[in-house]
C-alpha cells in the first residue's frame, strides 16, 4: 500500500470514518492509483491535491461520511492550570510566610524552656591546673575563672582554693555557673 493511501487512512481513522468504509475507499484509491499508474498518468495529475489529508477529508465529507464543519480540536481544560497558577501566586507565598512567622514569634529559632540544672562542684584542691579545670567543666559548670591568669597558665601550677567549696550544689537558672579557682605552687 502507498505511503498516500496509508496517510488517507489515517486520517479517516481520526476523522471517525467506520473501519469498513474507511477499508473500502482505500482500496478504490488503490485500485484508481494503479490504473492511473497503467495508463501513465501520475498520481498528482490524478488527485489534483498532494496533501493526502485533506484529499481523504475532502472524499469522506462528498460522501456525507463526515459533517461540513471542520471536526472539533480537542480543548484543553484551562482551569485546573488557573487554580495551580493562583495557589502559586498567592496561596503558597501565604503559607510560607505563615511558616516562618510560625505561631506569630518574629524568630524562627523555637522557645526553649530547659529546668534548672544541678551542678556539683568536685573538691580540686591540690590538683595540676589542667586537671582541676577539665574536671570541673565535666561536672558540669559553665565557666572557670582564673584569677590573675587572664592571659593563659602553666598545667603545673596547683589548685589552692576554690570558691564554691567543695560539694557545693550549684543551680542553673538559664545563666552561667561559674567556679573560681586559685592557683599557685606546690
Amino acid at each position: 500500500m502507498s505511503p498516500y493511501v496509508e496517510e488517507c487512512r489515517r486520517e479517516w481513522k481520526r476523522l471517525g470514518v467506520p473501519d469498513l468504509l474507511a477499508e473500502e475507499m482505500a482500496g478504490d484509491l488503490e485500485a484508481d492509483l494503479a490504473e492511473a499508474e497503467a495508463d501513465g498518468v501520475s498520481a498528482a495529475e490524478m488527485l489534483g491535491e498532494s496533501d493526502p489529508r485533506r484529499f481523504a477529508a475532502t472524499w469522506a465529507r462528498e460522501r456525507g461520511l463526515v459533517s461540513e464543519a471542520a471536526p472539533k480540536k480537542r480543548r484543553r481544560r484551562i482551569w485546573p492550570w488557573i487554580v495551580v497558577g493562583v495557589f502559586l501566586l498567592v496561596l503558597l507565598p501565604t503559607w510560607l510566610a505563615l511558616q516562618t512567622v510560625g505561631s506569630g514569634h518574629a524568630t524562627n529559632h523555637p522557645v526553649r524552656v530547659t529546668p534548672p540544672r544541678r551542678a556539683t562542684v568536685p573538691n580540686v584542691i591540690g590538683m595540676k591546673a589542667c586537671k582541676a579545670v577539665r574536671l570541673v567543666l565535666q561536672a558540669g559548670v559553665d565557666a572557670v575563672r582564673l584569677p590573675g591568669h587572664t592571659h593563659g597558665y602553666k598545667c603545673e601550677l596547683v589548685v589552692v582554693e576554690q570558691v564554691p567549696a567543695p560539694g557545693h550544689a550549684i543551680r542553673h537558672h538559664g545563666h552561667p555557673t561559674r567556679v573560681t579557682l586559685r592557683l599557685g605552687r606546690r
